[in-house]
Order: structure tokens, then sequence, then C-alpha cells
């Protein structure tokens, strides 16, 4: 009997080293990709005017006057020439005022609401402010590809650090994973390092992944220093967005298309166009 005992508590001291080496791996791991990718997690920064109109009003349309919102989104650099991505949803602010009803006298009207992006900044990690431009969006995606204004002062003799969207693997659930965020103004735009699991994986209607920590804009990379996908919203009318990692070959795609283009002109966020990506 204590042989067995011996045998058990022989075999729990292995097993419990075992969960301690492989965490202390994953920890070495981790954080040789937060030094090495951190610069690529950049924040973009703006204004963008919301315009109204009333469609549905039988008479004369209701005058809401536009307004201006600040906004702010992290974004990943994916292209050394200067491209990054960010969540489309996050630099729009017209998505959440878009559909919603006003009460008037005569009943409730529905509201359209558009964005038109100005006055864009990238942020680099060191706090350069560069000048820069709306090249692409997908709304099914809730994508943006954003290009650096690289010809600008500003961007005068500036790295971009960019993520390789081809050195990637696909998820599987329960890996371990690192994502890669930023701070706000408050801590300096500090860089982040979230650790975490993936915790499900769809398919349907097409590939999404979830996990622990992802945040939108940022990049998700499993301990072999892959990269995952970069996390955006998933859109479903009606309902607030999701967080959604989006696998790198999809965002591989976008970005494609996107280096091929010119700035959107002008710069309205209006889902009119999203991109066609099978």
């Amino acid at each position: 009997m204590n042989k067995i005992k011996k045998r058990v508590a022989t075999l729990a001291a292995l097993s419990l080293l075992a969960g301690l080496t492989a965490t202390a791996d994953d920890m070495m791991a981790a954080r040789k990709i937060f030094a090495e990718k951190q610069d690529s997690v950049v924040w973009i920064a703006g204004v963008a005017k919301v315009s109204f109109s009333t469609p549905d009003s039988q008479d004369k349309p209701v005058n809401i006057p536009d307004e201006e919102v600040k906004v702010d989104a992290l974004a990943t650099l994916v292209d050394t020439n200067g491209l990054a991505v960010t969540s489309l949803s996050q630099i729009d602010p017209a998505h959440a005022m878009n559909g919603r009803s006003l009460r008037t006298p005569k009943g409730p009207i529905q509201v359209d609401a558009v964005s038109t992006l100005k006055e864009i900044r990238v942020v680099m990690a060191d706090g350069t402010e560069i000048p820069a431009e709306l090249v692409m969006k997908d709304v099914d995606l809730d994508l943006a590809v954003i290009r650096v204004k690289t010809t600008s002062k500003a961007a005068n003799g500036v790295a971009f650090p960019a993520v390789d969207l081809k050195d990637s693997a696909p998820g599987v659930i329960l890996d371990s994973v690192i994502t890669i965020t930023r701070m706000d103004e408050i801590f300096n735009r500090a860089a982040n390092a979230i650790p975490g699991h993936i915790d499900m994986i769809t398919k349907k209607p097409r590939a999404f992944l979830r996990a622990a920590g992802a945040t939108g804009g940022c990049p998700t990379f499993n301990m072999d220093g892959k990269l995952i996908g970069i996390t955006a919203g998933r859109l479903v009318k009606g309902k607030q967005p999701a967080a959604a990692l989006l696998p790198a070959a999809d965002v591989w795609e976008i970005v494609q298309q996107a280096a091929q283009i010119k700035a959107i002109a002008p710069s309205a966020t209006k889902p009119v166009a999203p991109a066609s990506v099978p």
C-alpha cells in the first residue's frame, strides 16, 4: 500500500513539474514575442463628422445638425510601407447611430447616419504622430485599412515595424496565445501584453475565433510566435458588435487589395460597398 502511495505521489509531482515547466516555457516565449512585436501596435486618432438624414419622413425632412466626434482606435501595422488595419466600427461612430428612431410629434422616424473621417493620424510607439488616410473598408469583416502618408514631413526617417501576415498558423482550441495591445494616453500609450487561450472556433458563416484578451485592431500570436489573427468586430444586424479574431489569411487578402488602391475619397464610412472576399 505504501508503494502505491509513493508511486501516486511521484506521478503527481512529475505532473506538477511538467506543468510548471510548460508554464515557464510559455512565459519565456510570450516575453520574446512581446519584445519583438510590441512596436507593431499603434493608435489611430482622428475626427469623424457624422451627418444625419431621415429618408422615411413623409413630410418636410427633420433637420439634424452634423456632429464632430473624436475617434481613437488601436491598429496593427501590417506592411513596412505604412499600412495598418483596425476595426472599422471603432473609427465609425455612425455605426452605433445608424437606424435609430427619432421621436417627432408625428411619431418615430428612422435616422440614417454617415461618418466622414478626417484629420487621421497614426500614433507610433514613440508618440510620433504621422498623417494618414483611409484606404479601404470591409463592412462584412469590420476592417479598415489605413495608410500612413510616408511622404509627409513627420514620416521622414520613420520605420514601420509590421507583423508578417504570412507568418501565421491556424488557431487550435485551448492553444495558449498572447495578444499585444497598447494602453491609452493615461498610461502614455505603453505597450501591453495579455495572455490567454483560444476558447472558441466557428466556421459559419466564415472562420472566426475567440480568445481571452483579444482586442479590436490588435494581433494575437501563439507561443511559437505565429500570428493567429487580428481582432475586429462580428457584426449582426440589431446587435452590438462582438469581438472576433479574424484569421491572418483573411486579413492578408484585404491588405493585398488595399495595397493596390488609392485612398477612399471622400472618406465616408457609410457601409455601401464592402470588399468582395470569398
